[in-house]
């Protein structure tokens, strides 16, 4: 848990350095996300956040096949087990495209009215 909370803690530097309003994120079910699950249109969830991580199969260390293990799945403890470096975090952020829906939301430590 202590993973999170470095990461949460991190994450609310970043958002407070952010000059600019973030508008709503687009919401999604679990089943919204089950439908994308192949390498030309892979999304997975990590920690409620949802993102098309398509156009970064390809350039995964660990190679495409690791991505589609969890592809149109929730892959927060895949991702949260393997050491991922805050480049990592960041070039996710660059794929996030909504989060779950607040009936199918794991986590609740952090704000997701922005």
């Amino acid at each position: 848990m202590e993973f999170f909370q470095v990461f949460n803690n991190l994450q609310s530097k970043l958002l407070n350095l952010t000059l600019v309003q973030i508008p709503k994120r687009k919401q999604y079910t679990l089943k919204d996300v089950s439908a994308h699950c192949m390498e030309n249109d892979c999304w997975m969830v990590i920690r409620d956040r949802v993102y098309d991580v398509t156009d970064f199969m390809r350039e995964h260390p660990a190679g495409s096949d690791i991505m589609l293990e969890y592809a149109g799945t929730d892959a927060t403890m895949a991702f949260a087990d393997k050491p991922h470096s805050l480049d990592a975090w960041l070039i996710l952020e660059k794929y996030l495209i909504g989060e779950l829906v607040p009936e199918e939301r794991m986590f609740d430590d952090h704000d997701y009215s922005s």
